[in-house]
């Protein structure tokens, strides 16, 4: 399983914020705005007293039993900002290309264009030091950055 701060196992039910495992290292992950105002970008609050918006972790297109609602590491999970914005769309994660550079980003709202595999919105929580690391499984699983 994949824990919280506190210890307790990452559940489908539950909301968590997503913060940097070391101070100084920035805030929690929210929505900003690219050139236009709607689809949203995931981005990291760059004060780290700011916690950002809280994510909720959903299994990948039934990846384990419907009873089983603990998030795993080295699975594929789906993750959707828990919260509302302006734009009235999905919150939702995934992976697209911005149009004139063709460098993926993690956006939310509605998916344009799904690629061959239809895996844009396959993420993994991975262990990483002594915490975890978020990575995209679109085409073969990458690392998120910061």
């Amino acid at each position: 399983p994949v824990y919280d701060t506190e210890g307790h196992e990452l559940s489908a039910d539950g909301s968590y914020y997503v913060l940097p495992a070391s101070p100084g290292h920035g805030g929690g992950l929210t929505m900003a705005p690219r050139v236009l105002p709607c689809p949203l970008l995931v981005a990291q609050e760059t004060d780290e007293r700011r916690k950002g918006f809280p994510v909720r972790f959903t299994p990948w297109d039934g990846a384990a039993a419907p009873e089983d609602r603990t998030i795993r590491v080295s699975t594929d999970v789906r993750i959707r900002f828990n919260a509302a914005t302006i734009c009235v769309q999905s919150t939702e994660w995934h992976v697209g290309d911005e149009p004139l550079t063709g460098a993926r980003r993690v956006v939310t709202g509605p998916l344009i264009g799904p690629s061959p595999s239809g895996r844009e919105n396959a993420f993994r929580v991975e262990k990483y030091g002594g915490g975890y690391k978020l990575v995209s499984c679109r085409d073969s699983c990458q690392d998120l950055g910061v």
